[in-house]
């Protein structure tokens, strides 16, 4: 018979022998980092199956896809039993099964012909130390593929990268152009007395292909790995050019933007990270705002803290729940399950600016959002820093 799976007890170390525990050990610690989770289970329910010869051992895990990764590790052969599907090992006249993450999505089987030898104290000692190390080696083996996925993604965004250089070059030429014609035919109109309306579209024609040649050659500096020495840049420009980098994705979600700049020196930094800062920041704004669009504010403000500039980033999306903002600038992190999020956005930004000698936090606003706060040294005169 199979049960439901069941809340683990504590596990008392006197009711197993040493050597249980020592196979149990030797095989976690022989594990390869590279491991896929079925290996890493099938080698913990290996050597649990070899220290008790008359068990069989399983487990049904979500695997990255979400679908489960059953493994069966047993001696007999595999019998199907269409009375309970539930069962991994049906070959054996009893099993258990015990959840090893809290939220159950995941079981480890026990079987044997035996039910008192599966309720007797060593045997549920062992399979709460085999839940201990599955538990350990399922978090490994899903940071390992999430590090596995962040890397693909860095080598599609890299060759990508490569191909936007080279869309943008060649971009360059025909913009040139349509700059020279389009600012000679608006002369020629003045001169000639043209319609002011034709005049003005010359001259529209002309500030977007402007607008496109600024672009592109930001988004170049931008993708580029920064080689600049820190130094005094503006806070206010930086922001600004993040500002034109989603201004795409602000109009998708309808979102607007309020500044309120104030008097304030220049910072001590480099550009291009601190516009990854910003850039990252407004990115998490719009997608917490995409069902109903709201406002993102932004200000700036000497710090009350001597030698610092304190910048405030402010929402009005689904905010943050306060359990999760202990957490959100921890790597791999998310609260996003639409694909939209890979949990290393805030990280980075945290590293960023902690780099720069500054610091960043949140906290949630009323009735809804949530706000940034980030503080960044003013840049000193070269005198003060020798």
């Amino acid at each position: 018979m199979s049960d439901a799976p069941v809340t683990l007890r504590k596990p008392l170390t006197r009711d197993i022998p040493l050597e249980w525990i020592d196979a149990l050990l030797i095989a976690a610690s022989e594990l390869d980092p590279s491991a896929s989770l079925e290996q890493r289970a099938s080698a913990l329910l290996g050597a649990a199956e070899r220290t008790l010869t008359g068990c069989g051992f399983g487990a049904c895990i979500p695997g990255a896809t979400g679908a489960q990764v059953v493994v069966r590790v047993s001696s007999r052969a595999r019998r199907e039993d269409t009375r309970d599907p539930a069962r991994l090992l049906p070959e054996f006249a009893f099993e258990r099964a015990v959840a090893i993450e809290p939220e159950g999505r995941s079981s480890v089987h026990i079987a044997a012909d035996d039910a008192g030898y599966l309720d007797s104290a060593p045997i549920q000692a062992l399979v709460d130390r085999l839940v201990l190390a599955l538990q350990i080696t399922i978090r490994e083996a899903r940071a390992q593929q999430s590090l596995r996925d962040q890397i693909i993604q860095a080598e599609k965004l890299a060759s990508l990268g490569k191909m936007a250089a080279g869309v943008v070059h060649e971009l360059n030429n025909p913009l040139t152009s349509i700059l020279a014609y389009s600012e000679y035919l608006r002369r020629k109109g003045e001169r000639s007395g043209v319609d002011p309306s034709d005049l003005e579209r010359l001259a529209r024609i002309n500030e977007a292909a402007d607008r496109i040649r600024r672009f592109s050659r930001d988004l170049i500096a931008y993708s580029r790995p920064s080689t600049e020495k820190p130094g005094a840049v503006s806070l206010h420009d930086i922001i600004e050019r993040a500002l034109v980098f989603c201004e795409h994705l602000l109009e998708q979600t309808s979102v607007t933007v309020e500044k309120c700049f104030g008097e304030i020196p220049p910072v001590h930094g480099v550009i291009d990270p601190l516009t990854q800062v910003f850039v990252n920041l407004f990115t998490n704004a719009a997608h917490a705002m995409h069902e109903h669009g709201g406002c993102l504010g932004i200000a700036t403000a000497m710090s009350p803290s001597d030698g610092y500039i304190t910048v405030t980033i402010q929402d009005e999306g689904h905010g943050i729940d306060a359990e999760h903002l202990p957490r959100i600038f921890d790597p791999f992190f998310t609260t996003k399950t639409d694909g939209t999020g890979t949990g290393l956005g805030l990280s980075i930004v945290r590293n960023i600016v902690a780099s720069h000698g500054g610091a960043i936090r949140a906290t949630p606003r009323a009735p809804r959002g949530t706000a940034f706060y980030l503080d960044l040294p003013i840049a000193l005169p070269s005198s003060a820093r020798r």
